[in-house]
């Protein structure tokens, strides 16, 4: 799991000198909210669903893209498009920091709309655009797929708004769950699952979800 580095506030300033910070710009869905869902964050599912499940994850990070790839699409299967749960999405990036950051505005340049779309195509290139010599062109080029003007781009990656966003996600993660990696996830208010020195597979979801599901039916 990658170690997330517990001074990100002082590193994520560095992603405004490269030209890479996330956009906020549509990032407050008019759909209503969770109970402890914040008005930027970007969420999918029922907001009066019984399960609510946060994933706090880095756009840069390996160990998050194979769970966007693996595992997210059974859990929304099984229990988002089900009205079983609320699935929230908090980045926090890890190194290269600036990489994530800008990832993260050209997910928030599609809307909330088209936001965990967007997210998907991330991880799935990930290795593209964080392994490419210009990452910055190359993130340019994936939002120009999901319909993103260069005018747009330009807008979302200077916005600075979203510096102050995810330093409230990082200390939230911090002080509130005491999480230092990612992925990360809290399950109805609480850190869950526990897996050590080996990658989250489904059963560990399933194995936390199913019997909240099963106490709320009883």
């Amino acid at each position: 799991m990658q170690v997330l580095r517990r001074f990100i506030v002082t590193l994520l300033p560095l992603a405004l000198c490269a030209g890479l910070t996330a956009c906020s710009g549509n990032s407050t869905s008019e759909n209503a909210r969770s109970s402890g869902e914040r008005d930027d964050d970007m969420a999918i599912g029922d907001p009066r669903a019984p399960i609510v499940m946060v994933e706090y994850a880095s756009l840069t990070c390996p160990h998050c893209a194979k769970f966007h790839e693996d595992i997210f699409p059974e859990l929304k299967a099984r229990y988002i498009d089900t009205g079983k749960m609320r699935f929230i999405f908090r980045q926090l990036p890890t190194p290269p920091v600036p990489y994530a950051v800008g990832a993260e505005a050209v997910a928030r340049c599609a809307g909330p709309d088209n936001y965990f779309g967007l997210l998907d195509v991330l991880y799935e290139k990930q290795n593209y655009w964080v392994r490419a010599s210009n990452p910055r062109s190359a993130l340019m080029e994936i939002a120009a797929t999901a319909g993103i003007s260069q005018e747009d781009f330009d807008a979302c990656v200077s916005d600075e708004a979203n510096i102050t966003r995810i330093q409230a996600f990082s200390k939230i993660a911090n002080e509130d769950f005491n999480i230092t990696g990612t992925p990360s996830f809290v399950i109805n208010g609480e850190r869950r699952p526990h897996v050590a020195g080996r990658p989250y597979g489904l059963e560990d979801f399933t194995a936390v979800i199913d019997p909240l599901l099963d106490h709320l039916d009883n």
